[in-house]
């Protein structure tokens, strides 16, 4: 695909490192039920997934809901829910170990950088992704920027002293897809994410792959 050398690859996580779908589904299906709005199916959040918790709350709630004094509490409650339930369905994706592995031994440095809200991040990472040393882990934090805004990305890459060009931005929605292209990475879609090959291409992706070791393609 490419014949750039690349120092570092920076991940998203939902739908790209972690199959997280189910139990984000179940927390805010949960608090929908509890309050008797209508639920949603998995293929609904797979689209509400990709701008933070917030976003996806207000996407999931009934309009007037979501545009009401309610908002808040209801918001509080998904995320107490998610909080107690964060590890019941999520697993890796199948090839996820495998280039890890593969990325780390061949001295391939690793970030994460995820619109998951950054409260959520240790306990996850400590989770499932533990045994590879992630340099930088960020998730959406207060009064900073989130993706697709560039800002986050190009703090990680000042802080692991490279140039934006040096890493690859692996991810599977369009939020990804720009995130990259604005910070001057290589924007790499995931088809096996939440969004698919047709939107990753729509929104810029220099290249896709179908499986994650496909990724070593290119180094």
């Amino acid at each position: 695909m490419t014949d750039r050398r690349y120092e570092a690859v920076v991940f998203d996580l939902d739908g790209t490192l972690l199959d997280t779908v189910q139990d984000i589904a179940n927390a805010m299906n949960n608090v929908l039920k509890r309050h008797g709005f209508p639920e949603h199916d998995i293929a609904s959040y797979r689209h509400f997934i990709g701008n933070g918790i917030s976003k996806l709350v207000y996407r999931a709630l009934p309009s007037e809901i979501s545009e009401s004094a309610h908002y808040n509490k209801l918001l509080s409650e998904v995320i107490d829910e998610y909080s107690r339930h964060l590890d019941v369905y999520t697993k890796l994706y199948d090839g996820i170990e495998g280039l890890l592995t593969e990325l780390t031994k061949r001295g391939i440095r690793l970030a994460i950088l995820s619109n998951k809200d950054d409260s959520f991040m240790d306990e996850v990472v400590a989770t499932y992704l533990s045994q590879w040393n992630f340099e930088v882990v960020f998730g959406a934090r207060v009064n900073i920027p989130v993706k697709p805004d560039p800002y986050s990305a190009l703090e990680i890459a000042e802080i692991m002293g490279l140039q934006p060009a040096e890493f690859i931005f692996l991810g599977d929605s369009n939020v990804d897809m720009h995130t990259a292209n604005r910070a001057g990475m290589y924007a790499l879609g995931a088809a096996w994410g939440f969004r698919g090959r047709e939107e990753l291409y729509a929104n810029g992706a220099q290249a896709v792959i179908d499986s994650p070791t496909d990724l070593l393609t290119l180094l």
